[in-house]
């Protein structure tokens, strides 16, 4: 005979059970933004009764009616839907929307929500969205520093794991946090089955988890029950069910808060089947499990977070006790025996004695704790005084003055330092000139920072500042300076910064100017490379200012000779020169004297003989000697003479002789 342990609580939890009413009362053709549960099952039942399932506002067309899941949406879901006249139907589960509203409400108090649970989960991105989506979200499996906070809110997914309730806890460092509030948001359906699943994993042979996959609160039952027992199935539908049952004697049930009493009693149904043996159906209730091992665990992790707290380093409230010859004796919140200060550790001048005449039973100190053991606690007022000394620089900093601080971690898009019993921050975009992405590289790193009185909030002990502040202040500062001492037709030293296709970018005492390629040479320049080389000094000339678009012109060729002018030098009338021929036209030939200087041979001038075609003398390639015979530098002329240097013939040639008749 095989035994089946069912749990008495068959089918949807409450808030799933009026969600599921609620969609089912709506008329044919409404929408379903989002699953109304996490049950592909519920979903197919809801299709087929005419309420289509959406997953954005966008697919729902103007004044539908529009069903709201259990899980919840955010402000600004409801709003979109609001925009479109919808009929809303809000069939959020009422305990998710105390979550929805507690985060909003303390948001606005100012506190810090740390949200635990999954961050992807719609229930969690919904709730985010009610307190402005600033949550702190975590799964509660790593270690989460809330110290740069003054007041925390700490709320639960409401199907979060109750057996890394106190992990998660735990690993919330809050030393630092005045005010630290953790509500215990998990859904009692959720303890009830979690305990359930713990309970009954423990005594079955094998434990069947019926419901859907993409469901947060039974993928929570299926991960407890694999803990304890060693065999373990999920079922999403009666077909499943189809196995081999015959090494297994006591087979457990469990399913979420959003699987169906039907799909339970059809697997069962489908499973009796497959025993092909006698089945007695035993309900299971855990009420007797539950007062044992689940009842006080809130309380417990909380007491142990106050334990936690009283960690060496950290700043504590205290009142006077008693003064004794070597110290006094002051007692902490929530702990049992009196902690004690030594007279070295009470003030800063070691005047201890004065000190403690001026105390009166009842007077608040605030102490940094030295050590605990075994329940006995060591403080001192002097660390928290030694540390509380830079509040003296608050005041300053309050009018604008510039100061110091290292920054000892990154979180969010802000670096964090501490001033004394201030939290700093800095936030990414102030940090340089340009948003920086990557915090990692300025954490241990000092920062100049400035502040003012509106950033600066006593109640909360935190200072906003800015490093980029004061590197806009210098660097309008050095423009200005710039600016007010540079003119026009000024000659200037100036350093290649870069090359650009359309000019050469010049650092001019600090400040980036521009010399264009048509003001680099008297030649063409088709590359700024082929004048500057980057790196190098040069002497340049201002040619223009325009500090409203912030730009500077610099020429460099205005302070170079000009080609024509070199030319006059080298080639003055009378001398002889060599000279390439460059090109041939019907009345003479163009010599390419220099880079750019042409002069003109022309035919009369290229032979003592008379020639009909000049092409029969040269040819473009040539390098011939050429005379001067006349420069005009204004005109950029030269004419040249080949047959000067030609030796003159005695006789003239027939030619010359006809023309000389005539």
């Amino acid at each position: 005979m095989k035994q089946f342990l069912v749990y008495k609580n068959l089918g949807f939890c409450n808030g799933v059970d009026n969600a599921v009413k609620k969609a089912l009362a709506c008329p044919e053709g409404s929408y379903c933004l989002g699953e109304i549960v996490h049950n592909r099952l519920v979903t197919d039942m809801l299709e087929s009764h005419g309420i289509r399932t959406v997953d954005d506002v966008d697919e729902i067309p103007d004044g539908a009616t529009v069903v709201i899941r259990a899980h919840g949406v955010t402000p600004d879901v409801k709003r979109r839907l609001e925009d479109k006249n919808a009929d809303i139907i809000d069939a959020t589960c009422p305990f998710v929307a105390l979550i929805q509203h507690k985060a909003m409400e303390y948001s606005l108090k100012g506190y810090q929500i740390v949200l635990v649970g999954n961050a992807s989960h719609p229930e969690i991105v919904g709730i985010n969205g009610w307190c402005g989506n600033s949550a702190i979200v975590t799964d509660g499996s790593e270690v989460l520093d809330l110290n740069c906070y003054e007041k925390v809110l700490v709320m639960f997914q409401t199907t979060f794991d109750i057996e890394k309730y106190k992990k998660s806890l735990q690993n919330l460092l809050t030393d630092n946090v005045k005010t630290l509030e953790i509500f215990d948001t998990i859904c009692y359906t959720t303890v009830d089955r979690q305990n359930y699943a713990h309970f009954v994993a423990q005594q079955s042979d094998l434990v069947v988890v019926v419901g859907d996959r993409h469901s947060s609160n039974t993928n929570k039952l299926f991960d407890i029950a694999s803990r304890y027992c060693k065999h373990v199935r999920w079922v999403s539908c009666a077909d499943d069910a189809c196995f081999d049952l015959s090494e297994f004697k006591k087979i457990s049930f469990i399913s979420g808060a959003s699987t169906p009493a039907e799909l339970m009693e059809g697997v069962l149904s489908r499973m009796s089947e497959n025993a092909k043996e006698t089945v007695e159906v035993t309900t299971v209730t855990t009420e007797a499990n539950n007062n044992s091992t689940n009842d006080n665990i809130f309380e417990q992790a909380v007491s142990q977070i106050k334990e936690v707290m009283y960690r060496p380093g950290k700043i504590v409230k205290c009142t006077f006790v008693s003064a004794v010859d070597n110290g006094v004796f002051v007692r902490l919140p929530n702990w049992k025996q009196d902690a004690f200060i030594a007279n070295e550790e009470l003030t800063l001048d070691d005047d201890y004695s004065t000190f403690k005449s001026g105390l009166k039973t009842g007077d608040e100190l605030e102490c940094s704790v030295v050590s605990v053991d075994g329940g006995k606690i060591t403080l001192s007022k002097k660390a928290v005084d030694e540390r509380y000394k830079d509040d003296e620089l608050v005041d300053d900093i309050k009018q604008g003055k510039e100061f110091e601080l290292v920054m000892t971690k990154a979180q969010g898009d802000r670096l964090i330092g501490r001033l004394g019993s201030y939290t700093v921050t800095v936030h990414a975009s102030q940090i340089k000139m340009g948003y920086v992405k990557d915090l990692t590289p300025y954490i241990g790193k000092k920062l100049r920072l400035v502040s003012s009185a509106e950033k600066v909030n006593d109640a909360k002990h935190h200072i906003s500042a800015s490093q980029r502040a004061i590197l806009v202040a210098e660097k309008k500062a050095k423009e200005d300076e710039f600016w007010n001492n540079i003119e026009v037709d000024e000659i200037v030293e100036g350093k290649v910064l870069r090359f650009a296709p359309f000019g050469a970018f010049v650092s001019v005492r600090g400040f980036d100017c521009l010399a264009h390629t048509s003001d680099l040479s008297w030649d063409r320049v088709n590359n700024p490379a082929d004048v500057l080389e980057i790196g190098k000094t040069y002497e340049f000339v201002v040619l223009a200012l325009d500090r409203e678009k912030n730009r500077v012109s610099l020429g460099y060729k205005q302070l170079q000779p000009k080609p024509w002018e070199l030319a006059a030098e080298k080639f003055a009338v009378g001398s002889v020169v060599k000279g390439k021929v460059a090109r041939i036209m019907p009345y003479g030939a163009f010599i390419e004297l220099d880079k750019n200087i042409d002069g003109l041979l022309h035919v009369s001038n290229v032979s003592w003989e008379w020639l009909d075609d000049i092409n029969k003398a040269l040819k473009v390639g040539d390098e011939i000697e050429v005379e001067v015979l006349e420069f005009d530098a204004e005109n950029r002329r030269i004419t040249l003479s080949r047959k000067a240097v030609l030796p003159k013939p005695e006789q003239p040639s027939k030619r010359h002789q006809e023309e000389s008749a005539e």
